[in-house]
């Protein structure tokens, strides 16, 4: 694969994936543009943001969120659009919206939730669907999700640069991986930081209190050009969010991309530096024939079916 140096000839050269040291420079695209044609924004927005607020464990699906935000009146209008009954129990600024069967039917909501894959799924155990699915739904997907476990931070350094990022938080580290690899696909750069630092939760089970605690898996987009490409690609409801992201696409807006550090390559191409190399075990590899589009993500680079590539994400 072609890298750079940190320290002495800094030339792009091409090497082996084993031959890499920490601190050398790569390239990595940052998308494959093939996407299926199942599935609307609409669809996406209701997997997302049930995955971020949503209860899908009992017999009846259920939402929590504001009653005056975008979200709540997605799933109000969803519900109402599908035929499904609609329940709003008041809990302090929140509301709990309860979708619950109609007598002699199916609940819709239910059964597009089991379409995708996700019904049932716990906290820890979230994950995206696994198939075929449109650009227009991994878009409604990941405004869901920004829209209920996301947000928008917006920070001054100590030499009064403004500069922001958005995140997304989960316990499912399999959920912040495939967040991380949509986001890739659309060409956004990002990356997945795990944190700690949580408070104990106490709970009380027979009368013993249980003190459980759960990582958080942060996948963060914080580059400006990265900034921008998402604010063009999401649809946001929750009105706070949606105006804080513009506001800080105006500010990071004019910052261009690093093209005098590309040395040829173009926008859809990003650099990172390798931060570590372990070899856990020796296994075989073999090459991925994917169509149409000839690529895929491996360990959230996109990468393609040939064979240098395919040395390369094995060696990831």
């Amino acid at each position: 694969m072609d890298s750079q140096r940190r320290t002495g000839r800094q030339a792009w050269e091409w090497k082996r994936t084993s031959a890499l040291t920490p601190g050398d420079r790569i390239p990595f695209s940052l998308t494959a543009g093939r996407f299926g044609i199942e599935g609307q924004f609409r669809d996406g927005y209701l997997v997302g943001a049930m995955l971020g607020d949503g209860g899908m464990t009992s017999c009846t699906p259920e939402f929590h969120g504001d009653p005056l935000d975008g979200a709540v009146q997605f799933m109000r209008k969803f519900a109402a659009e599908n035929g499904c009954g609609l329940r709003e129990i008041p809990q302090g600024s929140i509301v709990r919206l309860r979708f619950p069967f109609r007598a002699g039917r199916r609940n819709p909501i239910t059964d597009r939730l089991r379409h995708f894959g996700v019904w049932g799924q716990r906290c820890e155990e979230k994950r995206l669907p696994e198939f075929w699915l449109s650009r227009d739904f991994w878009i409604g997907c990941l405004s869901g999700l920004i829209d209920t476990d996301g947000c928008v931070r917006e920070r001054v350094n100590p030499r009064g640069v403004v500069h922001g990022s958005v995140e997304f938080a989960t316990v499912s580290p399999w959920l912040a991986t495939q967040v991380s690899d949509i986001l890739l696909r659309l060409g956004v750069a990002n990356r997945v930081r795990l944190d700690q630092r949580r408070k104990k939760k106490v709970h009380s089970v027979n009368g013993y209190d249980v003190v459980s605690r759960r990582p958080i898996h942060i996948v963060e987009i914080s580059r400006a050009t990265a900034l921008v490409r998402l604010a063009g690609l999401l649809d946001l409801r929750i009105g706070y969010k949606s105006s804080k992201l513009k506001r800080l696409v105006n500010i990071v807006g004019h910052v261009a991309p690093a093209r005098s550090e590309m040395h040829g390559y173009d926008e859809s191409v990003a650099l990172d530096r390798v931060k570590s190399i372990s070899v856990p075990w020796v296994q075989r590899v073999y090459g991925v024939s994917v169509n149409p589009s000839g690529l895929f993500v491996v360990n959230g680079i996109v990468t393609g079916a040939v064979p240098e590539s395919a040395a390369v994400a094995s060696g990831q």
